[in-house]
């Protein structure tokens, strides 16, 4: 029987994971561009995609065909502003196609993303927020997915990763990260938690997300000093000795 060290060492780290098949990926690349129209994978699963139109299109083309959902990984920085995609996801919700994105958390400095979050929240996509996000990424329902190949700089090369143990693995990394990210604050929160402050369980949030208090500040629209004295409060009030901590008590409580 594996004692529970064991255990906690043999579990899988979703981020460890995307690492790997991200370094898988760009070995899949650097093939294809060796061979550009050789197939890679059997049946033409995966194709390469310059940045450009083409990758607009494609990506596009994904969110048109889904019939589903689809599921998407979002970071800075951004080459073309998300506004340019706005239109069309707010259509497909429109449609009744389920989107969910985990967000990193550089998204808080960002205004290109932050102006358009409400109205796709409003709308009805499911927004996480998580501490790291390595990379971009999409799938469209189970059958399709583009994946940039750079980790902190716009990509000038994606992936087109169609039906595959390849996909497979994306989608369950995904699930996985999905379990992790918290809640993006954002939509008003309609209950009332007994001895919270306004803004204190979107505090929580940020925190258990991995916000500092400077990206906690800007995305409240409330003073530095007035965010540092909140989250000291809640930290005491939680017992934590962290700000991780601090979350994981609050989500203990259900306070988030």
């Amino acid at each position: 029987m594996q004692d529970e060290s064991g255990e906690a060492s043999a579990r899988t780290d979703p981020l460890d994971e995307l690492d790997a098949q991200l370094a898988r990926l760009r070995n899949v690349a650097d093939e294809l561009r060796g061979a550009r129209g050789t197939p890679v994978l059997t049946g033409n699963q995966v194709e390469l995609i310059e940045h450009g139109p083409t990758l607009l299109r494609a990506y596009e083309r994904l969110q048109e065909d889904a019939r589903r959902e689809v599921r998407v990984l979002d970071r800075p920085p951004y080459v073309t502003p998300p506004s340019t995609q706005q239109a069309l996801e707010l259509q497909r919700l429109q449609a009744g196609i389920g989107y969910r994105a985990i967000y990193g958390t550089e998204v808080f400095e960002s205004e290109d993303i932050m102006g358009v979050l409400p109205e796709l929240q409003t709308a009805g996509e499911r927004s996480r927020v998580i501490a790291q996000v390595p990379m971009k990424m999409a799938i469209g329902d189970d059958d399709t997915a583009l994946i940039g190949l750079t980790t902190r700089s716009p990509s000038e090369h994606y992936l087109l990763i169609r039906s595959s143990g390849l996909l497979d693995g994306l989608i369950a990394t995904f699930e996985m990260l999905w379990a992790l990210a918290v809640p993006m604050p954002g939509l008003p929160f309609s209950g009332e938690l007994p001895g919270l402050r306004p803004h204190d369980r979107d505090i929580l949030l940020l925190l258990a997300g991995g916000a500092t208090d400077d990206m906690i500040s800007r995305r409240l629209q409330i003073s530095p000093r007035t965010t540092q004295r909140r989250v000291r409060a809640l930290m005491e009030s939680l017992g934590a000795q962290t700000r991780f901590q601090a979350g994981v008590q609050a989500a203990r409580r259900r306070w988030i």
